[in-house]
């Protein structure tokens, strides 16, 4: 119940609105399309499409029940990969006499947590079934291990199926290639007595190895796809616009799951260690530790582990695959404790209890509120996540093309508008769009002069943005462009062109779309939560957003009237102060004398030290202070309040620019603490091109204090890509060109 429950969620996953389209449209057209049939930017462009097999099965749950209802799929699949789960664990379980841990009480504490481990990537997207077949591949190979049997074969076909479902495919094959050279490892170990195993060839493997990798082709794009995995592995390190492909490396990436995933494996690696140690045999310890869990399984790991670190998204197979060891090492470290002998009855009490509690958790959405997840419990389409307003808008506008949509909406607005919308670019990725188109985008949606430029190239009739994104770009199409804002709300922003210079009326925000329940969606949510209650997509500060919105478009009136609203409302008010605060920060710095920008400072500063009277943990509060602060050159005290609020929120792109530039003021200073603040306003600014890539205005600071430090290599691969950019001004052209020419040298 617990894995069902853990994965009944509401859809906000922009990925499966694209990819029920692309299943509609198989079934319209009866074939998998092998060209870009959904943008005109790419139309007709080569599209390997692997996925096309969980689209077909995902539109299908669509037409007949609604897209909700492919989380009942990933409940199927989770119920599977638990069953899977406890199956591979038993195979390696001591059998050990007086083990004084229950077998059932064991793998339930186990499933409990490798179940919170893996919750993170139950999504209901295609990849499900890559953890399915991963962690089926790894039942199958290992159950033959132990017994020779024919129905191994049953992998030629399951590798079949996989190739035509998610582009994780290859590791099918890479599963039974390291059993099948472990197998022969063993077989020559074997004959030089050097192990005490079955003496057999392993052809039945080999053959299977062979077959495996010849029946990948059997797909609509054949032969293409045997490089495939090949190609994905180098999107993986090519696309960083998504944080699920972001690697070890980068600080999104050590969330609780990855720390919780590694601790697994851990704790599975101390407990084998002790048991293999204490263990009186005349024979060679390592000899048993092999045999018992084999090589192909021992090589298994350090794979996985290795395949974890490429990809956040990864970490999932890690905590699949290490699941035995890790069985295996908590029976033998339990073992140990004393407190638990004799203690059988307590500790399974204790243990339905805690699963109680872990139950109750989940489907009242506490469990996710404390790990400040995005998701909820519930079958249901969340309005205040995907554009529902937006495409109400335009279809009741009948807008036509060509569009302009983020890489984030654009997906629902396909699925949505079908057939008349067509995407700029959309969620696809390197798929469809190569890197050069997404970089020209990246640049289009924090450019201004860049967004221009493409629509002097394209002329878009509507611009859909996603809202609390994309700030220049919204500020520029609502003070600058030949565009005014037609529709707002929580979601998206719509875009249409102005009829003339004075069609720039005052708009009203609006609530997000409404989004129909279905009947079984209902009674499936209140069978699992009898005091379930839909998400109410208009419980939340739609005046606070909407302040929020205009603060940062620059229309400073319409934020004000909202923002006083939020202040005196019953929901979060310190958010309300907060922005009322950024708004008089805001006007201040277009004051134009310095008596009217020192008092409108103050009162900015007021409205930000009652936000923090109210919530003392608001981040964007201590950022407000922090840069009223930095307007009085009080520059000590604006890093303090920079940093507190980079302590509460590490990924405060704003904040971290902030703290960069105080650094720098040191720095200036020429004394002995300039090397020190030069190292932080590096560590800064990495963090803000972490979150803001190829923001050239980052890139040059990071380039020219790597050149302070006489570090030229570094410094030129910043420099080096903006040479020539015209974003710049003639004396920072003059300073990279001078920069480059001295580490030229």
């Amino acid at each position: 119940m617990l894995a069902v429950a853990l994965s009944i969620k509401g859809l906000r996953e922009p990925d499966l609105w694209w990819q029920i389209r692309t299943g509609e449209w198989i079934l319209q057209n009866g074939k998998v399309p092998t060209q870009d049939v959904f943008s005109y930017t790419y139309a007709g462009a080569p599209w390997v499409n692997i996925k096309w097999g969980f689209e077909v099965i995902a539109a299908l749950i669509t037409k007949v029940l609604g897209p909700e209802f492919i989380f009942l799929l990933q409940a199927l699949v989770s119920g599977v990969l638990l069953f899977l789960l406890l199956k591979c664990a038993r195979i390696y379980l001591s059998q050990a006499a007086g083990t004084k841990v229950p077998e059932s009480w064991l793998l339930s504490l186990a499933a409990l947590v490798a179940l919170f481990a893996c919750e993170y990537r139950f999504n209901g997207r295609p990849e499900m079934f890559s953890h399915l077949f991963a962690l089926l591949f790894l039942f199958m190979l290992l159950r033959y291990r132990n017994e020779d049997s024919n129905k191994i074969f049953w992998l030629v076909p399951l590798q079949l199926l996989w190739a035509n479902m998610h582009e994780a495919f290859g590791m099918g094959v890479i599963l039974i290639g390291l059993f099948t050279v472990s197998a022969w490892v063993e077989y020559l170990l074997t004959t030089k007595k050097k192990l005490t195993l079955r003496s057999k060839m392993p052809v039945k493997l080999s053959l299977l190895l062979l077959l495996a990798a010849a029946i990948i082709v059997v797909n609509p794009n054949g032969l293409v796809l045997l490089t495939k995995p090949f190609n994905i592995l180098g999107q993986v390190y090519e696309n960083k616009f998504s944080t699920e492909l972001l690697d070890y490396s980068r600080a999104e990436f050590w969330q609780w799951n990855t720390y919780l995933a590694i601790a697994l494996l851990l704790i599975g690696a101390a407990g084998t260690f002790l048991h293999f140690k204490q263990l009186k045999t005349k024979g060679s310890k390592f000899s048993l530790f092999v045999e018992h869990f084999g090589v192909g399984y021992l090589l298994l790991l350090p794979a996985f582990l290795y395949l974890a670190l490429t990809a956040y998204r990864n970490i999932i197979f890690l905590v699949l695959v290490s699941f035995p060891l890790f069985v295996f090492g908590l029976q033998n470290l339990l073992q140990r404790i004393k407190a638990l002998q004799g203690q059988v009855m307590a500790a399974s009490s204790a243990l339905i209890v805690i699963l109680l509690i872990a139950y109750g958790l989940v489907v009242s959405n506490k469990y996710y509120e404390w790990t400040d997840s995005h998701d909820k419990f519930g079958l249901q389409v969340f309005a205040t996540y995907n554009p529902v307003g937006a495409a109400d808008y335009i279809e009741a506008n009948n807008i036509k093309g060509p569009f302009f949509s983020d890489y984030l909406t654009s997906s629902y607005l396909l699925y949505r508008l079908q057939p008349n919308f067509k995407s700029f670019i959309d969620l696809r990725d390197l798929d469809v769009f190569p890197a050069e188109f997404f970089n020209k985008y990246a640049m289009a949606i924090t450019y201004p002069e860049e967004f221009a430029r493409l629509d002097s190239a394209y002329r878009f009739n509507c611009i859909v943005l996603y809202r609390p994104q994309f700030a220049a770009i919204h500020r520029y199409l609502i003070s600058e462009s030949r565009f005014k804002l037609a529709y707002a709300d929580a979601v998206a922003c719509v875009f249409v062109p102005r009829k003339d210079s004075a069609d720039n009326a005052s708009l009203t925000f609006s609530g997000t779309g409404q989004v129909q329940h279905h009947a079984l969606s209902s009674a499936i949510n209140h069978l699992l939560n009898p005091l379930f209650k839909w998400d109410d997509s208009g419980n939340y500060d739609k005046d606070y957003i909407a302040a929020a919105y205009f603060t940062t478009v620059g229309r400073l009136t319409e934020a004000e009237d909202y923002a006083k609203r939020s202040a005196s409302s019953n929901i979060d008010s310190y958010k309300g102060l907060e922005v009322l605060g950024e708004i008089y920060y805001n006007k201040a710095l277009q004051a134009t004398t310095k008596e009217d920008k020192d008092k409108l400072l103050e009162m900015a500063l007021n409205y930000y030290k009652r936000s923090l009277a109210a919530n003392a943990d608001f981040g964007a509060s201590y950022l407000g202070v922090g840069a009223v602060y930095f307007q009085q050159q009080n520059i000590s005290v604006a890093l303090e309040n920079f940093d507190r609020c980079l302590a509460i929120d590490a990924e405060n792109l704003n904040a971290n620019i902030f703290a960069a530039e105080c650094c720098k003021y040191f720095i200036n200073l020429n004394n002995a603490q300039s090397a020190a603040y030069t190292d932080r306003a590096i560590g800064y600014y990495h963090n803000a091109d972490r979150l803001n890539p190829h923001n050239p205005t980052i890139e040059l600071n990071l380039g020219f204090l790597y050149f302070r430090k006489n570090d030229c290599g570094k410094a030129t691969s910043y420099l080096k890509n903006l040479e020539g950019y015209a974003g710049l001004s003639p004396q920072e052209q003059q300073q990279v060109k001078s920069c480059l020419q001295k580490c030229a040298q």
